[in-house]
């Protein structure tokens, strides 16, 4: 055949490669790994008042805290499927001494209804005998 720029080459059908040659593409085939993300740390919002927490907008089915950096208020604005959101306030308070625990109540055991009617029986059969020896 002689060797032009373009010359004819007849239909060839695909073949796949032979199986070593198979094998060797399997094994040097390596899957692009993700890069690892590392987790999220909890990071903190902060807002200048509890109108700028009102405005702050939330996700739905999510919550946020948002932290006020001009006095000691802590935001929680949650926000439902639909999207409503709802925020609560909480002040914070330095605690300044442990809490007091209360004591604890003592616990109170009751007798099993076996018992208390044994106990009855025996009051019956008492009752009884004194019944007799006064007659």
């Amino acid at each position: 055949m002689p060797n032009y720029p373009y010359y004819y080459q007849p239909y060839q059908p695909y073949q796949p490669p032979m199986a070593d040659q198979l094998t060797q593409l399997r094994q040097s085939y390596q899957p692009m790994q993700q890069p690892q993300q590392a987790p999220a740390s909890p990071s903190i919002v902060w807002v200048q008042s509890e109108m700028e927490a009102a405005n702050y907008l939330v996700a739905p089915n999510s919550a946020v805290t948002l932290w006020d950096s001009n006095s000691p208020v802590v935001y929680l604005k949650q926000a439902d499927a639909s999207g409503k959101p709802s925020m609560k306030i909480y002040d914070l308070v330095e605690r300044n001494q442990r809490p007091v625990q209360a004591p604890q109540a003592p616990t109170v055991e009751y007798a099993p209804l076996s018992r208390l009617e044994a106990l009855e029986a025996r009051l019956d059969a008492l009752a009884a005998k004194d019944k007799e020896d006064a007659e």
